[in-house]
């Protein structure tokens, strides 16, 4: 409280008055100014190409804040965030399911059945009604150009696949599509049934007058339902169950003909194929549906 018992300090208080009433209507300006600046910018964000140019400015300032150098591990993650998904163990009772079969079933309108071989986990084959040209030279030429094989590729012959399939010498091959864009590549050449979707990891299997009594076991790192699917030629296949069904279960052997499609669950069975002494191409294709 300003006490005016002189014209001194009636002076002080009449200017510490009106600092006091300049600074309200500072700060009253100021609250007003910073309001009508944010709904400014809010209106302006519902525009969509203000919307991408403030994004854009704040991620650039962001990447100029942050130490990057400290992130070029994640470059090749799929997801920044890691939760271990625990893995499924196949016990003894996933074994009774294929204890009672000792072949696989060959039907003949698979889309009304497949559902129900699903449903007890048994495999079944059956013939496609899709019919391609594809050709060894095409699916190399898709794949097998550049210096770097595909992953885990498997073959007799240690040189480039291009020359190995020109050569007319006997020879095998098997490796795995693991990329997107292989997976599109592979989906542009091969169409599967309607009622099937071809994933976008695939594997790819071919051979020409391969004569062999040893089969080629196909590491899948999935364990759900798999489709092979023979696009030309023909390839004996070997069904082995994985333990602790081994003592339970029998091999499964059989063999696909051109436009021939196999399925079976993963998780029960491992996949072996044998390549065959023919004087045609084989190809086939595998992929998982689940």
């Amino acid at each position: 409280m300003c006490v005016l018992s002189s014209e001194r300090l009636g002076h002080k208080c009449s200017s510490d008055s009106t600092y006091k009433k300049v600074m309200k209507n500072y700060k009253t300006m100021w609250i007003l100014s910073i309001v009508a600046a944010l709904l400014a910018i809010s209106v302006a964000l519902q525009n969509y190409t203000v919307n991408q140019y403030v994004r854009a400015i704040l991620k650039l300032t962001a990447m100029q804040l942050i130490d990057l150098n400290n992130f070029k591990n994640l470059l090749h993650d799929s997801c920044l965030v890691h939760k271990k998904i625990p893995e499924r163990e196949l016990t003894e009772s996933d074994c009774y399911s294929c204890e009672s079969i000792d072949q696989v079933d060959v039907v003949y309108k698979p889309e009304d059945v497949l559902e129900s071989y699903a449903d007890l986990n048994w495999p079944v084959a059956f013939q496609s009604n899709v019919k391609t040209n594809v050709t060894v030279e095409d699916i190399a030429l898709a794949f097998l150009i550049g210096d770097l094989l595909p992953c885990d590729y498997e073959s007799n012959l240690k040189i480039d696949p291009l020359r190995a399939i020109e050569m007319k010498y006997g020879w095998f091959m098997h490796w795995r599509n693991c990329g997107d864009i292989q997976g599109k590549i592979m989906r542009a050449l091969y169409r599967p049934d309607s009622f099937l979707s071809i994933s976008s990891e695939t594997w790819t299997i071919m051979s020409f007058k391969y004569k062999t009594f040893h089969y080629k076991q196909i590491n899948m790192y999935y364990d759900s339902r798999v489709a092979v699917s023979q696009i030309s030629g023909t390839f004996n296949y070997r069904l082995v169950p994985k333990n602790p069904c081994t003592e339970i279960c029998y091999h499964l052997d059989g063999r696909l003909e051109t436009y021939h499609t196999l399925i079976f669950e993963n998780f029960i069975w491992d996949f072996q194929y044998l390549p065959l002494n023919n004087s045609i191409n084989s190809i086939a294709i595998i992929y998982y549906l689940d």
